[in-house]
């Protein structure tokens, strides 16, 4: 997947002309990990909610001490303000 997006950073990139040719840095970032094979999405939402509402400008290599973990109230939270987006802006 990796190869595969970085594949296409740098075809982007040749086809806007960016003069910054740097290469790829990928910094495995720790974020809080389902036990499931289900919720991945919504642990991605989540983690990418807290982000911006925790005014952060760049994504954190470690948790936020908040949130190490999601417990299924978090989820559920998150899920329910997905579906109300949807909802919102007829989505569907």
């Amino acid at each position: 997947m990796k190869k595969t997006v970085d594949a296409a950073i740098l075809k982007f990139r040749s086809k806007k002309n960016y003069r910054n040719r740097k290469d790829i840095t990928w910094v495995r970032v720790q974020c809080p990990q389902q036990n499931n094979s289900i919720d991945c999405g919504f642990f991605v939402l989540r983690f990418m909610r807290d982000i911006i509402a925790l005014n952060r400008i760049d994504i954190p290599k470690m948790y936020f001490d908040e949130y190490k973990s999601y417990s299924r109230a978090h989820l559920d939270e998150m899920k329910d303000e997905l579906c109300q987006f949807i909802i919102d802006h007829r989505i569907i």
